[in-house]
């Protein structure tokens, strides 16, 4: 990589094009990116051009790719690096926090669209999950990697709403959690209120038929 290069703006870059840029890649390629990744992640999910973690992550996505396409890359980074500086650059508002939520995570909530519902989301109460978790209960990654269940799901300390259960199944919450949980915590005019607010109301019928609802459209 070129002194002037930008590594994080590359690693942002990866991110904007990840659909397309990880068709390129061979599966040990993208075994050791995340493997690079994590140590990134580990050392706080930023840090800063020359440093070991950001350099090897870069590099490792260098290698991975075709010729071409790390030449572009490349240049694009020395660009980012002249404007950006040695801060936390972003490509197209994607950082390299994203690139490691596609990476290590699977999880498609970032860039300057889904990023900030993701953030929202978040937000929200919940309880830390660590191992195995019931499918039907949603379950979100944060950018630290960190898995959390949204509180509102349960009744009394561990204990599922029945109803949360039921739910969950019928808007596809194991396949979607994020659209899961935006469904829940969002204003519903089916419901007059956030679904989530309408647990413990004896109003569960209403939760499954705007549930139901939700799957017809």
């Amino acid at each position: 990589m070129s002194p002037s290069a930008n590594p994080l703006a590359m690693l942002g870059a990866v991110a904007a094009d990840w659909p397309r840029l990880s068709l390129l890649m061979a599966p040990a390629a993208l075994d050791t990116l995340g493997e690079r990744l994590e140590r990134l992640r580990a050392d706080g999910g930023t840090g800063a051009p020359g440093g070991g973690a950001v350099e090897e992550a870069a590099r490792a996505v260098l290698d991975a790719l075709p010729d071409e396409e790390a030449t572009l890359l490349r240049r694009g980074a020395d660009d980012a690096g002249r404007f950006t500086g040695t801060g936390a650059a972003t490509v197209s508002g994607y950082g390299v926090q994203d690139l490691c939520m596609l990476v290590l995570d699977r999880n498609p909530m970032v860039g300057p669209v889904l990023g900030p519902v993701r953030d929202r989301l978040l937000a929200a109460p919940a309880l830390p999950v660590e191992g195995p978790a019931d499918r039907r209960l949603i379950v979100l990654t944060g950018v630290d990697g960190a898995r959390r269940a949204p509180a509102f799901q349960y009744e009394a300390g561990s204990m599922p709403w029945p109803v949360v259960l039921e739910v969950n199944a019928v808007i596809g919450a194991e396949r979607d959690p994020w659209g899961a949980a935006d469904w829940w915590l969002s204003a519903n005019a089916w419901t007059g209120t956030t679904p989530a607010g309408l647990l413990g109301r004896a109003r569960d019928p209403e939760l499954l038929g705007a549930a139901r609802a939700l799957g017809e459209w």
